[in-house]
């Protein structure tokens, strides 16, 4: 590692919390680790900062819900209310990315608390979805019938239409709340763009199309690809700091599809857009939670985007084995959120966090393997991004 590790110059100028991140990305030791954060459950950052906050979690898109059923101003207000608690428990952890939330889309109908239906109802495409208060989880609870294959196709017709005829990317055509992140906060913290992903959708009927009808899944494959390199181009542009990319496909027993699909379908795609996102020096970071070894060296080892995150280290995917296989990867998280940061101790936590630090550092951007939990103590919280200031980045050959 000693030999990767690239020199610094010293600087008069205070370090900004981009520059940790972009240090990372280039392999050099900053003043101190990186630490950033995806997603932090609502109910977590109100535990932080000592009132009710809006962050993420799925129960973010609930709220929203709730928002839009009272009309444009209250849907306004969320969105207000949304953008100031993100920055506020940002600074309060004092991270060094503000990461855009994900957001739901506009029920059509409101049918009772915690329930919502969104789509038409007059057809059969709709779903119905519910809040559980104890879990804290939004999720599809019915639905009009499961999609056919005659549905995918349907579906990848329009999908590949709007794509053709859909507006040019462009500032203007960007989500309201990446804008003003950017306008607020790009020059000080690293804003991530959320443009780049890709994945077959983990639905039964799209997983079967894999194999009954792969001419359908690459057409589509393709079109995501070109919609996914004009936008990057036009997130450069306009100075996010890198792409939040990926797709999910595997879970702790390796990818939901073989590793030839993913060899001869999904691996040339990915490196279209790796070797789009290194010319235009914008950095990539893929995630999927899973094991990934089956097709680690086709995906990091060929493809080479320039991070990896949702690092899964209960499903094998521990930093020090993938810096030993990849010592040009930059790694984004890999403490367990489900498990380490929901039920053990300060303590354990942190022994976690140095484990990640002396196998990653510099190529290191401190985190969990996902998101802040609902139910995650905040003392785990504070271990985690402490522990991570408190540690020594491996310092550089010569500086």
């Amino acid at each position: 590692m000693g030999s990767r590790t690239r020199s610094c110059a010293r600087s008069k100028h205070p370090v900004r919390h981009k520059d940790r991140i972009a240090a990372a990305f280039r392999g050099e030791a900053s003043d101190r680790i990186a630490t950033a954060e995806q997603t932090i459950a609502s109910t977590v950052a109100s535990q932080i900062l000592g009132r009710p906050a809006l962050t993420g979690s799925t129960s973010l898109h609930y709220e929203e819900a709730k928002a839009w059923a009272l009309g444009e101003n209250a849907h306004r207000e969320f969105v207000d209310r949304c953008f100031g608690d993100i920055v506020a428990v940002t600074k309060a952890l004092d991270l060094d990315a503000i990461y855009p939330p994900w957001r739901g889309s506009k029920p059509t109908r409101r049918v009772d608390e915690h329930t919502f239906v969104y789509g038409n109802e007059d057809s059969d495409r709709w779903v119905r979805m519910s809040f559980d208060p104890a879990s804290q989880t939004y999720g599809i609870c019915a639905r009009a019938r499961e999609l056919t294959l005659e549905d995918l196709r349907a579906d990848v017709r329009a999908f590949m239409e709007r794509v053709e005829k859909g507006p040019k990317p462009s500032w203007e055509a960007m989500d309201e709340m990446d804008r003003r992140f950017m306008t607020g906060y790009g020059s000080e913290y690293a804003i991530p763009a959320r443009g780049g992903g890709m994945t077959v959708p983990l639905q039964p009927v799209w997983l079967e199309a894999t194999l009954t009808d792969r001419g359908l899944i690459e057409a589509y494959l393709d079109a995501v690809v070109e919609n996914n390199l004009r936008w990057m181009r036009a997130y450069k542009q306009a100075g996010f700091a890198f792409v939040n990319g990926g797709g999910d496909f595997a879970d702790k027993n390796g990818p939901v599809y073989s590793p030839r699909f993913f060899r001869d379908v999904m691996a040339p795609r990915w490196r279209r857009i790796f070797d789009c996102c290194r010319e235009l020096d914008f950095p990539y970071v893929f995630r999927s939670d899973g094991n990934l070894w089956p097709v680690a060296d086709d995906l990091f080892g060929v493809g080479r985007p320039a991070g990896y995150g949702e690092i899964d280290w209960e499903a094998g995917m521990d930093a020090a084995r993938i810096r030993a296989a990849f010592p040009d990867l930059t790694l984004f998280g890999n403490v367990p959120c489900g498990t380490i940061m929901l039920r053990g101790r300060p303590e354990d936590v942190s022994r976690a966090v140095r484990h990640v630090v002396r196998s990653a550092a510099p190529r290191v951007v401190v985190g969990t393997s996902n998101s802040i939990m609902h139910g995650t103590p905040p003392e785990n919280v504070y271990a985690l991004y402490e522990t991570a200031r408190a540690a020594s980045p491996r310092p550089p050959a010569s500086c």
